[in-house]
């Protein structure tokens, strides 16, 4: 049964909102906690859940993507039969890839969903940091006799900004999906769907090509929302208790990084607490160094760094390196990134490469961090 499915994520989301972070990179490969990409999470979800064939589709700019994954060997997907598979986009005359849907990019690969051999099809999002089993959403499928299973969580307390990036179910006791509420405005029930589901591989290729046909664009909305509504067709939920949190906007980015420093969330995460551990691209780094002079406290530290200066609460990525006197709090610093001598960097967000010059102070809010840029010198 577990060789039966097949994966599809979307490396892309258009309700995510990432601003420098995307600006030269897809969202799929955005860097998080400390050595990881956000794709990893769900790639190796449905590798430990024994998907054998997981395609990706891409956007335009997806070339770092393309490097991170390569092969797709350190995911032990790098298979004669099967394996990793890297779909690029349909040259469809747009220009802007905020316009594509998650129906046009299902279309867009109608070649490689029609010469897969497996009954079944999980599509997911990219964008969700959990650790989450799709062999038992399959099983749950296969119980109910479902033509639909949607993963979905509890959430509670919704404002109605918040209600207006969820997407509500209310689900009966016996799973089905009586009611799908698409971006409402405000909180009508506690179950958020995921953005995650499984159906039948043939299913899906004919709902696709018929709303493709028919201008049509979002698959909540114009394909599982029709579906709930429609007698004939037995939408059921499969709801995830675990950590999750859904990386669509700065905030949310530099929340999951801070989160990760709690033991019981990084844990559940990475596999610590269960069997199934979350793989990324190896790479051969010297270990950290530490000074005589460094004090580091509740912080990730990848390998390759120098540390000479303060670290607390903080992620810090591959060759980081950290002068005298500097102290870092509370921020989020990529690979190769170099406070120098004398800075104060607090609640700040670091892409790969930037210089923070001798003496500078950079302070930003926890609820809003402040981010520089890509190989920016400050």
């Amino acid at each position: 049964m577990k060789n039966d499915m097949l994966g599809v994520i979307f490396s892309e989301n258009p309700e995510a909102s990432m601003g420098e972070l995307t600006s030269l990179r897809s969202l799929a490969a955005v860097p998080v906690g400390g050595r990881y990409r956000i794709i990893d999470f769900m790639l190796s979800n449905m590798v430990n859940s024994g998907i054998l064939k997981v395609g990706i589709t891409t956007p335009v700019n997806y070339q770092s993507l393309m490097d991170h994954l390569g092969t797709g060997k350190d995911w032990d997907m790098d298979r004669k039969d099967d394996g990793l598979y890297i779909l690029p986009p349909k040259d469809t005359g747009e220009s802007d890839v905020e316009a594509v849907g998650g129906i046009e990019r299902l279309a867009g690969i109608s070649s490689f969903l029609d010469k897969s051999q497996q009954e079944y099809v999980l599509v997911t999002d990219c964008n969700t940091i959990c650790n989450i089993d799709f062999d038992k959403v399959l099983e749950s499928h296969l119980e109910n006799e479902a033509d639909f299973t949607l993963v979905c969580t509890k959430v509670k307390n919704l404002t109605p900004k918040e209600a207006r990036k969820h997407i509500l179910l209310n689900v009966d006791e016996s799973d089905n999906v009586t009611d799908m509420h698409v971006y409402p405005g405000h909180q009508v029930t506690d179950l958020s769907y995921m953005h995650m589901f499984i159906t039948r591989r043939e299913s899906l290729m004919e709902l696709v090509e018929y709303a493709s046909t028919h201008g049509k664009h979002q698959i909540s909305k114009d394909i599982l929302l029709p579906a709930v509504l429609n007698d004939q067709v037995k939408v059921c939920a499969y709801e995830f208790n675990g950590y999750r949190k859904k990386i669509d906007s700065i905030q949310s980015f530099y929340k999951v990084n801070i989160d990760m420093l709690n033991k019981e969330v990084r844990d559940e995460l990475f596999g610590l607490s269960v069997d199934n551990p979350i793989f990324t691209k190896i790479k051969d780094s010297v270990p950290t160094k530490y000074a005589k002079t460094a004090e580091v406290e509740n912080s990730f530290i990848a390998d390759g760094c120098k540390i000479e200066g303060t670290v607390r609460n903080s992620v810090l990525f591959r060759g980081v390196h950290v002068g005298k006197g500097a102290v870092i709090e509370n921020s989020i610093i990529m690979q190769d990134a170099e406070v120098m001598e004398n800075c104060l960097v607090e609640n700040v967000i670091f892409d790969k490469g930037v210089i923070l010059r001798s003496g500078k102070k950079l302070v930003g809010q926890d609820t809003y961090p402040l981010v520089i840029g890509k190989e920016i010198v400050v």
